[in-house]
């Protein structure tokens, strides 16, 4: 979550969009990041990439938190 909120193409679409907007526009840059990370977090990142349940689940939450945690560092 800290280094996507930090992420520029992040912040301009938070900037630039409502929360379901957001959502849309960044689960590619998740994913891509997810795999970045996957050596330091390989069970958390393989449980989110198999299993969509969990990812239905936790996504929304995640981009959530991204979206607020952008937008206060913006006020």
């Amino acid at each position: 979550m800290e280094k996507t909120s930090k992420d520029e193409r992040v912040i301009q679409t938070a900037m630039a969009n409502p929360l379901d907007k957001f959502e849309l526009g960044i689960k590619t840059i998740i994913e891509s990041l997810m795999m970045q990370r996957m050596a330091e977090n390989d069970g958390i990142v393989t449980r989110y990439m198999d299993d969509s349940s969990f990812q239905k689940t936790i996504y929304p939450i995640l981009a959530k938190e991204i979206y607020r945690s952008i937008l206060e560092r913006q006020e």
